[in-house]
C-alpha cells in the first residue's frame, strides 16, 4: 500500500500504524522493536508470555499520563511480580540473618567442616536450582499434556515422588564419607539429563502427541523420573555431612533452603519472561555446579 493511502479511517497526526507495519515487515524490524515504548516481540514456547508488554523505561511516562488515562497502559501484573520478588528478598534476608546467635558462636573448625558461608551458598543454590528446573519442566510438558493444569499436577507429582526416592537412596551412596563423590554423580546426572532434555524433548513429544491422555501421563512421569531422582540427592547428602560436622547449623540450613525455594518461584518466572525457560534450565544446572564446588572436599 502506498503511503498516501494510509491514515484515512482512524486519522492520527502521523500515519503511525502504517509506519509501524512497514518497519515490522522490513529491515528496520529489530530497531523498531527495540525503540518502541512497549514490548512487542512475539511469544514463543520458550517465552510464552502473550500479555507481557512492559518496559521499565516507559514507566515514568505512563505515570506522568495517569491523569489522562495512562494507567490502563500499565502492565500491573509484571510490577506485582517484581514487587513480590523484592518482598521475598527482604523477608528471606531477615529470616536468614536474624539468628544472630548462629553467627556469634565460635567453635573449632576442622578441614571437613561446613563453614557458615559454605552452608549459605550450598543450601541457597540447591533451593533455587530445584524450583528452577521444576517450573521450567512444567512449562515444557504443557504442550505434551495438553493443559497447564495437567502439566502442573503430573510434573509436580513426579518430581516430588522421585526426588523423595532419590533422597532415600542417597544414604547408600553417601556412606563412609563418600558424600562428595555421590554429589558429583548426582550433579553430573542432573546436568546431562537437564541439558539433554532441552534437545530431545521436542523430537520425543512429536510422534507421541496423538496418543490418548491416559497414555501420555505415564510417559511424562517416566521422563521426569530420572532427573527428579538425581535432584533428590544433593539436599540429604549435605544434611548428612552437616549433621556430623556442625549439627547446630542444621535448622539454619533448612531456613536458607526454604527461603531459596520461595525466591526461586518468582525469580524463575521473571527470568523466563526476559531470557526464556531454556536459559532458566541452564542457570539451574550452573547453580548445582556451584553447590558441588562449595561442598567440603574432605
Amino acid at each position: 500500500m502506498p503511503a498516501d493511502e494510509a491514515n484515512r479511517r482512524n486519522v492520527l497526526q502521523h500515519p503511525t500504524f502504517y509506519r509501524g507495519a512497514v518497519a515490522l515487515l522490513g529491515p528496520e524490524r529489530a530497531a523498531f522493536l527495540a525503540d518502541y515504548k512497549f514490548h512487542l516481540r512475539p511469544a514463543t514456547d520458550d517465552r510464552p508470555y502473550f500479555f507481557h508488554f512492559f518496559k521499565w523505561r516507559t514507566l515514568p511516562e505512563i505515570l506522568r499520563l495517569r491523569g489522562q488515562g495512562g494507567l490502563p497502559l500499565l502492565d500491573a501484573g509484571y510490577l506485582v511480580l517484581a514487587a513480590t520478588l523484592l518482598q521475598a528478598l527482604l523477608v528471606s534476608g531477615i529470616l536468614i540473618l536474624a539468628p544472630i546467635g548462629l553467627w556469634r558462636r565460635r567453635r573449632p573448625a576442622g578441614p571437613a567442616d561446613f563453614s557458615r558461608p559454605r552452608v549459605l551458598v550450598y543450601f541457597l543454590t540447591i533451593g533455587l536450582a530445584f524450583l528452577f528446573l521444576e517450573i521450567a519442566f512444567i512449562q515444557k510438558f504443557i504442550l505434551f499434556l495438553s493443559h497447564p493444569l495437567y502439566a502442573a499436577a503430573v510434573v509436580l507429582s513426579a518430581f516430588l515422588i522421585f526426588a523423595g526416592l532419590g533422597s532415600g537412596f542417597s544414604e547408600r551412596l553417601g556412606r563412609g564419607k563418600r558424600e562428595r563423590a555421590a554429589l558429583a554423580c548426582a550433579v553430573a546426572a542432573i546436568a546431562v539429563l537437564g541439558a539433554g532434555y532441552l534437545l530431545v524433548l521436542g523430537p520425543i513429544f512429536k510422534p507421541l502427541m496423538g496418543l490418548p491422555g491416559a497414555a501420555r501421563v505415564p510417559i511424562a512421569v517416566a521422563l521426569i523420573a530420572p532427573l527428579a531422582f538425581a535432584m533428590g540427592m544433593p539436599f540429604p547428602l549435605a544434611l548428612g555431612r552437616l549433621g556430623k560436622a556442625a549439627p547446630d547449623l542444621i535448622p539454619w540450613a533448612w531456613a536458607v533452603n526454604g527461603c531459596a525455594s520461595v525466591l526461586s518461584a518468582v525469580l524463575a518466572t521473571l527470568l523466563a519472561i526476559h531470557l526464556g525457560f531454556n536459559l532458566v534450565v541452564m542457570l539451574a544446572i550452573g547453580l548445582y555446579g556451584v553447590a558441588w564446588a562449595s561442598f567440603p572436599r574432605s
